[in-house]
């Protein structure tokens, strides 16, 4: 259980570094009319914090309530209440951030995370491979709506679309598309890794129906998909020849080395490092974003 926290926790740390990246090193370094202004940036961040907190207390809650036996929470009604209230406050805060750009609607955003996150923990994590895609969305949200509320508006406000700012937009969208994939394919490598485990709780997943083996080499034809969308992007940005290298170099080719280690992986040693390196190969996925503002500055 620790072992997938520290997972978890670094899946955090990824989404808070990329959105600090996108933000402070790449928009801002090439936009000055940005939609947000940096306290309601600050204030998107921390609404983003508390829903998703809610969601660790709704999923303490459901566990308490499956495993009756065990002490996750020592008050299930406390604790519901606890959940009610961070999720008020982190679409209150949302409803202000929102109020920067004049478009208050998008709270609408924060309110259908709180939304899929309550469906999810209660009921869509049991559901096969769908449970996979909502957790990889939950995790990718922040960059989606990060484009939308703070690159987005800056768009919008000129009528003839600037050269630089479309292809920074496309470019921003590639990566969080790219980024999203990537920890759809981790949430399957760590029911892989975590098949055991599953299996004496009595979890149904992909792993523990079809096996490891099995397992393996569907994940590695299925990660063949990011590869693809990689190639296709170095050769649409051809132009972009520092971040063609960097990709080049230091995604692509470790992500060949992923591939060869995930075909040949049977046991749980196996996941393990596959999945470290994958959390490799999405750290330098999240480091491109520096690479591509030196392109194009």
């Amino acid at each position: 259980m620790n072992v997938l926290k520290k997972d978890q926790a670094q899946m955090m740390l990824q989404v808070i570094v990329a959105v600090l990246l996108f933000r402070f090193v790449l928009f801002e370094s090439l936009i000055d009319d940005l939609g947000l202004s940096l306290v309601h940036y600050f204030a998107f961040l921390i609404a983003i914090g508390f829903i998703l907190y809610g969601g660790v207390l709704l999923y303490k809650i459901v566990l308490q309530e499956e495993f009756p036996d065990k002490s996750i929470e020592k008050s299930v009604e406390k604790a519901y209440y606890k959940y009610l209230g961070f999720n008020a406050v982190g679409i209150g805060i949302s409803f202000f951030a929102a109020s920067d750009i004049d478009r208050t609607y998008y709270f609408g955003f924060f309110l259908g995370l709180a939304a899929i996150l309550y469906l999810y923990i209660t009921q869509w994590r049991k559901i096969l491979v769908f449970d996979n895609i909502v957790y990889s969305l939950i995790i990718s949200f922040p960059f989606f709506i990060l484009i939308i509320m703070d690159l987005m508006p800056s768009l919008q406000t000129n009528e003839a679309l600037d050269a630089m700012k479309d292809q920074l937009l496309n470019i921003s969208l590639q990566i969080c598309m790219l980024l999203w994939l990537l920890y759809f394919i981790k949430t399957i490598l760590i029911d892989l890794k975590f098949m055991e485990l599953d299996i004496k709780h009595k979890r149904k997943s992909l792993a523990t129906i079809h096996g490891r083996e099995i397992g393996a080499k569907r994940t590695t034809v299925l990660s063949l998909i990011p590869l693809v969308l990689i190639i296709l992007f170095c050769v649409i940005h051809l132009n972009l020849t520092i971040l063609i290298g960097y990709i080049g170099a230091l995604v692509v080719l470790p992500y060949l080395f992923y591939l060869a280690k995930l075909w040949n992986a049977k046991t749980t040693e196996d996941f393990n490092r596959i999945n470290n390196i994958l959390n490799i190969i999405i750290w330098l996925t999240i480091f491109s974003i520096v690479v591509l503002f030196f392109n194009l500055k």
